[in-house]
């Protein structure tokens, strides 16, 4: 018998709507997802929230920005429960990660989230973008003010170009 969310929605239904969810349809990079969930700060209150309903197979695949975050409201929709402290850990976790991103389409929230940055630091990177003409490799994105290479290093195989 399928599990009942609160809301009353059954498992199946997540279930479904999870399958379509991890599709990584858009994802703009040659992203491979991790075989497990990436060791990092929120790793355990990610798993002990979404892994109660799901395998991590469903968390992993490639998905941009834009699309995590309307699959994490749905989560909540259908009755993932956690306190907002948790919910930022688990969008912190999950932008930073697991995203993909097209660093010449990325808004400065995009760069944002994915890189850890503060909203100052993220405009920057955007005008940087803006003024050279777009990102044509790792290292011209490396130059942008205000981004760590390490991290930028750490993100390589989500990001687009």
């Amino acid at each position: 018998m399928p599990r009942l969310f609160a809301g009353g929605v059954s498992g199946l239904s997540v279930g479904l709507c999870l399958v379509i969810l991890s599709h990584p349809a858009g994802a703009t990079g040659p992203f491979q997802a991790p075989a497990v969930l990436p060791d990092a700060p929120g790793k355990a209150v990610v798993e002990r929230i979404c892994l109660g309903c799901h395998g991590a197979e469903v968390i992993v695949p490639a998905r941009t920005l834009p699309v995590w975050r309307e699959t994490l409201e749905l989560m909540k929709g259908f009755g993932a429960v956690a306190t907002d402290e948790e919910w930022t850990t688990v969008h912190t976790y999950v932008f930073s990660n697991l995203a993909a991103l097209n660093v010449n389409r990325a808004s400065a929230d995009d760069f944002a989230a994915l890189f850890l940055l503060d909203a100052s630091a993220a405009t920057s990177v955007v005008a940087h973008r803006e003024k050279s003409g777009g990102f044509r490799t790792i290292d011209d994105l490396k130059k942008a003010p205000g981004l760590d290479a390490a991290r930028v290093d750490a993100a390589k195989d989500r990001l687009s170009f």
